[in-house]
């Protein structure tokens, strides 16, 4: 029997009730909080779906969701949105022809260089000379505004130089792009705690329209919808079984398995083949899991999606892999180099450790707590990254004159300050 009224409630009982229903108001205000901001500050577009969106406001509403409410989701959604394109065989074909896929460090190097590329555009200025996002603007009020940031322009410059070497079509360009914009989109209703919004949708379309257009890619469709029938249908014809999108996509798996213990590793890669859609998993020729595994996954799937949007309050979100604040100038007059704020899966560009640190990893190596290969140094390139310089070891001296061209031509102004390159060794 229920009490009578809530004065018969013993008041140890009622107040803990009190408490815990103060807290889930808490959870649920503080959740929704970024969100509710974004689409207070949009109100225009929200109101008006067809009112024009500049690639500048495209970007900062994105960053609701990949810095803020759903960074681990979003980041892991174009993860696999990049190994899902192995599933294509003339992408794969391609991959497997240019071993960078297929061993060590180059998979590593190609998976870090890429993460460093995509966050760059994702949190760079985008607009040239135009106003930068608020997120931006907030991360380098401190610094005097003297030129703009061309690094969005100098990172996707490289990135068509490198391209460029590859007999890459326009279609599986567009196929690339198009699940940049719509995997996330996916992942958000499956894996995180809100799905986005029509609003922020509509801006992964226009902002990665923007990244396309930069990249040369031709016949982008003008909607979500119409892009979502152009892809499927373009994996309903392409998407088909190959040996090399076996190859690539078990190497990339392999690396991704390696931040986990040894003993873990197969198990792990497992449950990366049960996150495949079933088109993907027979196109890459991966074994079928037991029905067990898909349903482990989606209950637990669907406890994380409970329990953080209704019980856990927001995490601190973890800092972007790209420092927004521009590096301080070297003392020997050296180009100025950049350190991701964390490693992905090998200490790629992560300056060598000082002190304590330092002892404790070179301990832990030498007893086998620790292997070499997670220790950062000269193999890793501990100096730190260059824009221009990415990609295979062998074009690490060559094409900076170009992209820096390139680069200038996106932007509109010349590269000037810590950006630019005072002197290029070409090979």
């Amino acid at each position: 029997m229920f009490p009578a009224s809530w004065s018969a409630v013993p008041s140890g009982v009622s107040a803990g009730a009190s408490l815990a229903l103060a807290y889930l108001l808490l959870v649920r205000l503080t959740r929704w909080r970024v969100y509710n901001r974004l689409h207070r500050r949009y109100a225009r577009l929200v109101r008006n779906p067809k009112a024009p969106m500049t690639a500048t406001e495209a970007q900062d509403i994105t960053h609701a969701s990949t810095v803020w409410d759903l960074g681990a989701v979003q980041a892991n959604a174009l993860s696999f949105a990049i190994v899902r394109t192995y599933a294509i065989p003339s992408i794969s074909k391609v991959l497997c022809s240019s071993r960078e896929l297929k061993a060590e460090p180059s998979v590593s190097k190609r998976y870090i260089d890429t993460a460093i590329i995509v966050g760059t555009w994702s949190l760079c200025p985008i607009s040239g000379t135009g106003p930068p996002t608020e997120l931006y603007a907030s991360e380098t009020k401190t610094e005097p505004k003297t030129e703009p940031d061309p690094r969005a322009f100098i990172g996707i410059a490289r990135m068509n130089w490198l391209h460029a070497h590859y007999p890459i079509s326009n279609d599986d360009y567009l196929y690339t792009l198009s699940l940049f914009i719509l995997e996330p989109v996916r992942w958000a209703k499956k894996y995180g705690w809100r799905p986005l919004s029509p609003l922020e949708v509509r801006a992964r379309l226009v902002f990665y329209t923007r990244i396309g257009e930069l990249m040369g890619i031709r016949g982008i469709p003008a909607t979500v919808e119409e892009l979502t029938v152009w892809s499927e249908e373009y994996e309903k014809q392409h998407m088909v079984p190959a040996e090399t999108n076996r190859e690539v996509a078990q190497g990339m798996m392999t690396e991704l398995s390696s931040v986990v213990p040894r003993f873990a590793r197969g198990m792990f890669q497992r449950v990366l083949i049960c996150i495949f859609d079933e088109r993907t998993r027979v196109a890459m020729q991966l074994p079928e899991q037991p029905a067990w595994m898909h349903a482990l996954i989606h209950v637990a799937a669907s406890f994380f999606k409970f329990t953080q949007g209704h019980i856990l309050p927001p995490w601190i979100p973890r800092k972007p892999i790209v420092p927004m604040k521009t590096p301080s100038p070297p003392a020997d007059d050296s180009l100025a180099r950049m350190h991701p704020a964390w490693r992905v899966t090998k200490p790629w560009y992560m300056p060598r450790s000082t002190g304590l640190r330092s002892v404790l990893e070179c301990a832990m190596a030498a007893v086998g707590m620790k292997s070499k290969d997670e220790v950062p140094g000269l193999k890793y390139g501990e100096e730190g990254y260059r824009l221009e310089e990415l990609g295979p070891m062998r074009w690490k001296d060559a094409g900076h004159t170009e992209v820096m061209k390139m680069a200038e031509e996106m932007m509109g102004c010349p590269v000037r300050g810590a950006w630019a390159r005072s002197s290029t060794v070409e090979k």
